[in-house]
This record gives structure tokens, sequence and C-alpha cells, in this order.
């Protein structure tokens, strides 16, 4: 018999699933084993996209308990499964085969922290391993995380309401597990040898997932503030930003989601030049047909609304290769029976339980204050001597330092450290990251992870793949393409044998992160000043002129 028969505190609690998105809002659901909607609520939420996390908590409290309200659900007989927006997804590779998974954990956490969201707040990570070849000396994985007050923050709100927290997922594997059941990308999934990819577009940007069958390839990420654009502009920016994407990763199909009410995922379709067959399907105000089967009591107008991530999320477990859960196998949590809950009995269980321990309690406390106190009595001896001593010796350096100027060295050795690892790490990717046929005219690191690099290439392709390799690399360096076009001059030269690579390659393109006022000054500093000249034009030796 378990410890909640005994208590009388098990059964009764059915699971609801509660989704969260930027452009549905806040959304529950109850489903039956096959697979129909029988109970469904959906209102608006805000959602701080740049942060990435529901932008008031008293909100979200107040919304859900409302919603569970109107559809007569008792907050405190409930399971809740979360489904919150992909925060954070990436690739780490390299990593040693030998190194257990504590170790893998503990390098996802490094990488995660250099991320301005996970800078702030402590993340929970979830990783696995990536395809890789059986000749690879080394392993790849693919991780993600949430923040973790993120979720204590929701599990605190949801325990006052008595529900019990049983699961947080993330919009990227909800969506997959959304595609297979819906039977909107099943064909693909299910063929191992199919190559396809998925596109997702929402307020922060796109993802594009290269995909065979259910094993993913390739992530790639790429940040664009799509409130900023206007009309038709959204549309133009993406496609520009994302045919080179789609070039150097060939794929039958072609799967379109947009979580954003600016961008139709019908019109972008359209927009893109992809020669395979394309899906497009609206995470948003453009939906207009239900992806799901719905019973007798949920509305019509209620049917259009439910997002394929909130109906992936309530889909059986082993669809994917891959389920995420952030609690983990082992924080399975107690469900809290309430006062009404308990009877007479369960009662007199509690209390001679509580007495036991509290009796337990003090006759530990009583054997081992003394012991502690004494211990602690030495320990303190001992800090004194060492701090006395240590104010002695500041007393004797400040005397020294009288009247000089006086220098954060810490503060100065942590800086150059940081900027000489920062072009470091640069110049380690650059070399790694380099294809065979492309090449470099000039390569600029500056302090505070400023980088500057100006080529050449024989195809679209290897830039995209040198940019690529860079990305990764340098995490948050916000490096973008800022130019990339055909050189000038005569077609003669261009296809020309007999010149060098860096004139004979067709393409030029410019990666950085700087602005263009900072690109100038870091020019300006690296060219050398022009040697003087007299009235004949000749060079008076010893003498420049600035530029």
């Amino acid at each position: 018999m378990s410890l909640n028969s005994l208590l009388g505190m098990g059964g009764g609690r059915k699971d609801i699933y509660v989704s969260i998105s930027p452009a549905c809002g806040l959304e529950i659901l109850e489903i039956d084993n096959s697979g129909t909607i029988r109970t469904y609520a959906q209102a608006p939420l805000e959602y701080n996209d740049a942060q990435r996390e529901i932008a008031n908590y008293d909100a979200f409290r107040n919304t859900l308990a409302e919603l569970l309200q109107s559809r007569n659900i008792d907050p405190m007989k409930i399971n809740v499964h979360l489904n919150l927006p992909t925060v954070w997804f990436g690739l780490k590779e390299g990593i040693q085969l030998l190194l257990d998974d504590n170790a893998i954990t503990n390098i996802v956490i490094g990488e995660l922290e250099q991320s301005y969201i996970f800078k702030r707040k402590n993340p929970v990570p979830y990783w696995f391993d990536a395809q890789v070849s059986t000749n690879s000396d080394s392993r790849s994985v693919f991780y993600t995380a949430v923040q973790e007050e993120v979720i204590e923050q929701i599990r605190e709100i949801l325990t006052g309401m008595g529900a019990v927290l049983v699961s947080v997922g993330c919009s990227l594997f909800a969506d997959l597990k959304g595609l297979y059941v819906t039977a909107l990308a099943r064909e693909q999934m299910e063929n191992d040898g199919h190559s396809w990819s998925l596109m997702i577009v929402n307020n922060s940007g796109y993802q594009l997932l290269s995909l065979q069958g259910k094993r993913l390839l390739e992530y790639y990420e790429e940040p664009m503030p799509l409130k900023s654009f206007e009309g038709e502009e959204v549309y133009t920016e993406i496609e520009n930003s994302v045919q080179i994407a789609l070039m150097s990763s060939p794929s039958s199909s072609l799967v379109i989601i947009s979580e954003s009410n600016l961008v139709s995922a019908e019109l972008l379709r359209e927009r893109l030049q992809f020669s395979g067959q394309s899906i497009a399907i609206e995470e948003n105000q453009y939906r207009k047909e239900p992806i799901a089967n719905f019973g007798l009591n949920v509305l019509p107008d209620d049917q259009v609304k439910v997002s394929l991530s909130a109906y992936g999320s309530a889909a059986p477990s082993g669809l994917i290769n891959n389920d995420v859960n952030f609690l983990g196998a082992a924080d399975k949590p107690v469900e809290v029976a309430t006062f009404m809950g308990i009877t007479p009995p369960v009662a007199t269980v509690f209390a001679l339980i509580i007495l036991a321990v509290i009796s337990g309690i003090s006759f530990f406390a009583a054997s081992t204050t003394e012991k502690m106190a004494n211990d602690m009595q030495a320990k303190g001896a001992e800090l004194d001597t060492q701090i006395t001593a240590l104010q002695s010796e500041v007393q004797q350096m400040e005397g020294a330092q009288e009247g000089k100027v006086v220098v954060d060295s810490v503060e100065e050795i942590a800086k150059t450290l940081k900027n000489n690892r920062t072009k470091i790490m640069a110049y380690a990717a650059l070399g790694e990251s380099i294809p065979k046929d492309l090449y470099l005219t000039y390569f600029i690191t500056g302090d505070n992870g400023l980088i500057a690099i100006k080529g050449c290439a024989d195809t679209v392709e290897d830039v995209y793949v040198f940019f690529k390799n860079l990305k990764d690399s340098l995490v948050d360096s916000n490096l973008r393409v800022s130019n990339l076009g055909l050189r000038s001059g005569s077609l003669d030269k261009v296809v020309n044998d007999t010149v060098s690579p860096f004139d004979s390659a067709p393409y030029i393109f410019e990666i950085t992160n700087m602005t263009d006022a900072q690109l100038q000054s870091y020019i300006n500093k690296l060219t050398p000043p022009a040697a003087a000249t007299d009235e004949n034009g000749e060079p008076i030796e010893g003498e420049t002129t600035e530029q």
C-alpha cells in the first residue's frame, strides 16, 4: 500500500494541459484516449519576447483561474501539464567521448550561461545526443532550457490553487508531436530516409530545423525584430535571410509554422523559392480551420483557436525521439490533500508521525549541541586570528601606496583576460570555419568582442557555411552578413583561370557585429599614415601626414 493510499490522498485527479504562447495566449484543454478534445478554453496573456517569459504572473494566475472556472474545472482536483514557449535551443559539438552525463550537463550549463537570458536567471537544462558519424572521435548534443525561476513561480501559483504541476515541456517538441498526431507531417516523420525542413517563425525571429524522419540533424536560429518592420517589409526581410539557409540544406519538404500575428505562414510560403512540397500552418490570427477532433462541449468558435503546440503537448509520449520534461523523472510531484480531504483517522496518523519526528529531533539536538558549540568556538578563534593578520597587511599596503594613484588591478586583469579570450576564440573559430573555396581579405578583432571579416567565395553556399560555423562557434557574437553580392568588374576577369583566387572568386561578402562608425574607426587605426612629400613630390624623410 502506498503512502498516498494510507493517508487518503490519491485518486480523483484529472490531467489538464496548459499551454502558453505569444500569439495564442493562455490555453487549457482536456483530451480523451482517442485524442478528441473534450474541454477547451483560451484567453489572451501578455508575453515578454525579450526576456522570454510571462510578462505578469498575477495576470497568469487570474486568467488561469477564470478559464478553469468557466469550464467548471476544480483546480484542487487536477494535474497540470505545462507547455512553455521555447526559450533556448542549441547544438554543442566536440565533446569528449569519455565524459559522463554529469560532465556534459555542466558543459551545457556553461554554454547557456553565456546567453543574455541565463546570465540573469539559472537555467534548467535538458539535452540529448545529436546524430553523428560512427567514425567521429567526439560527441555532439542538442540542448534546451527554461528559467528555473519561471518554473518555481508557476509551481507556486498552481500549488496555491490546489493543483499539482507534473510536467513542463516546450513548444518546439510539442510542435513536432502535433505535426505527427494531426498527420500534417506524419508522412515526412515516418520515413527515416526522408529529408525535410521545419521553419518556425515567432516575434523574435525564426528557427530552421533540418530533419531526417524524426531525427534532428541541424538547428539554426536567426534573431529578427519582426515588430520593427511594417507591412510587406517583414516578408522581404525573412525571405532574404532564410533563402541562403534553405539552399544549403537540400530538403524534399518544407513545413512553415508561424507563431506570430505579424506573419502569415501561407503568404510566406508563397514568397519563398522552394522547389519541393511546402506546408503552411498558422498558429496565429490567420488560422481558418481546426486541426483536431472535438467533443460536443467545444464550441465551433473555440475549435479554430486550438494551437498545434497546445494539442501536441497533450499527445502521448513516444511519438518523437525526445519528449522534453524539465521537471525530470526524479522530480515527480506529491499530491497534497486539502484540509477538508483529511479524515479523523488520517489526522491521527499525521499527529503520531509528527510527534515521533519532534521527539527524535529533540534527542539528537541535545546530544550534539555541546559538541557543535565547542567546534564553533574553536573555528571562531581561528577566524579572528586570520582577520587580524589580513587587516595588518592591508594597513601596510595602504601606507606604502599613500599619495599614489590606486588602480583596481583585479578588475584590469579580468578585463584584459576577457578581451584576449574573446580574440583567441575568434581566431580559433575562424581557423575551424573556413571552407575550401572561400578567401579572406581582412579580419579585425577589437575590444568587447567586436569582429569584422571581409572576403570572397566561389559560391553563396560557401558563404553561408562559413557564416553558420562562425555563429555556432561564437555564441552571442551577434554577427551578421552586412554585405553579399557579385564582384564588380568584367566577366572575363572573373572567369580567367590565370588570376589569383582573391580576384577570380565571384562573390564578395562582409561579416561583422560592428556599426559602420565602429568599423571605419578600426580601419583608420590600422591604415598607416602616408609619407609627407616636398613640392616636387619627393618623400621627406622622417615625416608623415595623417590620413
